[in-house]
């Protein structure tokens, strides 16, 4: 049997999707990320690296974005004066629309590359999901993932869509409502919480799309004893039932203990699990063909090492770098001159955690209120008979 070959997304402009200096979203986060796999990758994991990606077209965008926006965004995009796409979270800036539909061009021709290797494609910059058809929302102008399932769609491919962001991937949820052929799982951070306030286990879908939209908000303070029960019981069924062509994970770096702008506490270990999970359905189901994009992260040693992390366990080394495994030297300089701030020393996170508010009957009630919702049943956790 031949070895699954893993395809790396990174062009060095991909850096031009820049807010500027103190905005929360650093694409060098995703920079550096893309670095430090490429330096710890060993000479014979036979990664690719895709390093040149032209910006989409109008058309292109327009599959999924209403030409209104596309035309405020051209226009803002050479506009002296600094506007505002959304509310005030996402600011124009000089060449966004170029830089926006480069990371929009990459997400989706990581479609088409699943789809001509049967193996998985890794783009790092991608899983900007809250941008709407006709607005910027949340750090996002364009939504690259939405996108790239809308290409998957015209394709023929029905789309298991997975999201493990902090924040609800409202966009493409949304975005997708009422089709039944996009089946959208979404762990977040309960929206009465945190930005965008959405992703209810309630919201089902509406038409042809009912029931094919599962909410999993969680508490701040949660971590992995929620995220990992929950996605073994819930995710393995619903895709398997679904049977998907193509699977697409954000596979935001927000989550994690520490994060900035967020208060969930995933681990190393839980987005190891969660990408384990996902390379064996996609195995069984469609091909290898899964996509993983960055998402969010607002802490740069955690969206750094995270996603390098992930790039290590799809291009199967099962174990990755050790806890305890030194940074390269020459990688911790750069991280200092990138951030302004101090190099981790090694692959190991700090183990200081808050006390989770998670336990047996959060699950349950939530797993409860799914079933309600969807009219279905999940299996009994693993530990119980």
């Amino acid at each position: 049997m031949t070895a699954r070959r893993l395809t790396v997304i990174w062009d060095e402009r991909f850096r031009k999707y820049d807010f500027g200096a103190g905005h929360p979203f650093q694409m060098s986060s995703r920079a550096l990320a893309a670095r430090l796999l490429e330096a710890t990758l060993a000479p014979e994991s036979g990664v690719e690296w895709i390093r040149e990606i032209d910006p989409a077209s109008t058309a292109e965008l327009s599959t999924f974005h209403t030409q209104e926006y596309l035309g405020l965004v051209e226009r803002s995009s050479s506009g002296a004066r600094p506007v505002f796409l959304d509310t005030g979270d996402t600011p124009a800036f000089p060449g966004c629309w170029e830089a926006s539909g480069r990371v929009a061009s990459a997400t989706m021709r990581a479609v088409a590359l699943t789809r001509e290797r049967d193996a998985p494609v890794f783009q790092p910059s991608g899983g900007l999901h809250h941008a709407h058809p006709d607005r910027a929302s949340g750090f996002c102008i364009f939504n690259d993932v939405a996108l790239a399932v809308r290409r998957g769609l015209d394709g023929g491919d029905r789309v298991a869509y997975l999201d493990i962001d902090a924040h609800h991937g409202d966009g493409v949820m949304y975005g997708f409502f009422d089709s039944g052929r996009v089946l959208d799982i979404d762990f977040h951070q309960d929206g009465r919480t945190l930005f965008p306030g959405t992703g209810f286990p309630s919201e089902t879908g509406q038409g042809d799309g009912e029931g094919f939209k599962v909410n999993l908000p969680l508490p701040p303070g949660a971590g992995d004893e929620a995220l990992i029960p929950l996605f073994r019981r819930v995710v393995p069924p619903l895709v398997r039932e679904f049977r998907p062509d193509l699977i697409v994970l954000q596979h935001g770096m927000d989550g994690h203990a520490g994060d900035r702008l967020a208060g969930l506490q995933y681990t190393p270990e839980g987005y190891a699990t969660v990408l384990d999970e996902l390379l064996d359905l996609s195995r069984e189901l469609c091909r290898s063909r899964l996509l993983v994009t960055g998402g969010g992260g607002y802490t740069p040693e955690n969206v750094a090492r995270g996603l390098a992390r992930a790039g290590h366990r799809l291009a199967g080394s099962a174990s990755g770098p050790g806890r305890d495994d030194p940074l390269p030297i020459a990688w911790r300089a750069e991280f200092q001159r990138e951030t302004g701030e101090a190099a981790p020393l090694d692959w190991s996170i700090p183990s200081q955690r808050l006390p989770s508010p998670w336990n047996a009957a959060a699950e349950e009630q939530l797993v409860g209120d799914l079933e309600s919702a969807l009219g279905r049943r999940f299996p009994r956790p693993r530990t119980q008979s």
